[in-house]
């Protein structure tokens, strides 16, 4: 029997690799050390097909197995280097975000667009300390948040309603825009204004204010925030004091970006 009839690929979709990706990703925070029955639970995969993928990549040094656990080696870095190195707004928007930080004395973040999630490529801190912890490569999804709403804003209303419409929209706290209608209209109002602010969508008492990041085109590429405590600033303040120094640093971006390519 050849691979493909095994693994069930058809046509261009090889169902071996995306099974083994799910391998991959099943290590995370929280789990960063699974047995293999672990592995083959959080898969939805035969020990048989975990065990499998599980012994490659050992083989292929991106894990290991202490005769228990395997964990992930840092040769996965390698997968996640190519995305960097292939986009040049991450590594222009480095200083320039580390600087708006050290400016605003507040954390500032890039994030782009993935499906319905925000993936964060960029991150900087200052000196305070948030109650989020936020790693690159963290995922949100996007209608939770005001770099997603400035993202979701870069789509044409076609894409925005589609993107919409497969959304759950759960209740994480009491102020979580959970009305579909509203949500779109949120998101348009920033697409028009020119930034997005939010105010306790997936923790209560955090503020947040994102920009677009564009292209020379005028594509939404990324887009930048600050989040902040409420008892360092308000809805007033966010505008007064931190929308200046993102939109400051997107520009920044924009027009290195613009002499790079």
């Amino acid at each position: 029997m050849d691979d493909s009839s095994e693994t069930g690929d058809s046509g261009d979709f090889v169902r071996s690799l995306a099974r083994g990706l799910a391998v991959l990703k099943a290590f995370d925070q929280d789990t960063p050390a699974m047995t293999l029955s672990d592995v083959a639970r959080k898969t939805n995969l035969s020990r048989a097909a975990a065990g499998r993928f599980l012994k490659t990549l050992v083989a292929l040094d991106y894990a290991s197995f202490d005769g228990r656990d395997y964990r992930l080696r840092p040769r996965v870095l390698e997968l996640g280097m190519a995305y960097f190195s292939s986009h040049s707004f991450i590594d222009i928007a480095n200083p320039i975000l580390k600087a708006a930080a050290d400016r605003a004395k507040e954390p500032c973040s890039m994030a782009v667009l993935d499906g319905p999630d925000i993936v964060y490529v960029v991150r900087h801190t200052a000196e305070r300390m948030m109650s989020i912890s936020i790693t690159i490569g963290k995922r949100y999804p996007a209608h939770y948040t005001s770099l997603g709403w400035v993202l979701l804003g870069g789509l044409d209303d076609h894409e925005l309603d589609r993107v919409l419409a497969g959304v759950e929209l759960r209740q994480v706290t009491p102020h979580t825009v959970t009305d579909r209608a509203r949500l779109r209209q949120v998101i348009v109002q920033g697409r028009r204004e020119g930034f997005c602010a939010a105010e306790s969508q997936l923790e209560t008492g955090i503020l947040s204010i994102a920009v677009p990041v564009r292209d020379r085109a005028g594509t939404t590429i990324a887009a930048i925030n600050m989040g902040v405590p409420s008892s360092r600033h308000d809805r007033e303040s966010l505008q007064r004091d931190l929308l200046p120094v993102l939109r400051k640093a997107a520009s920044e971006i924009e027009f290195a970006l613009s002499k790079r390519l």
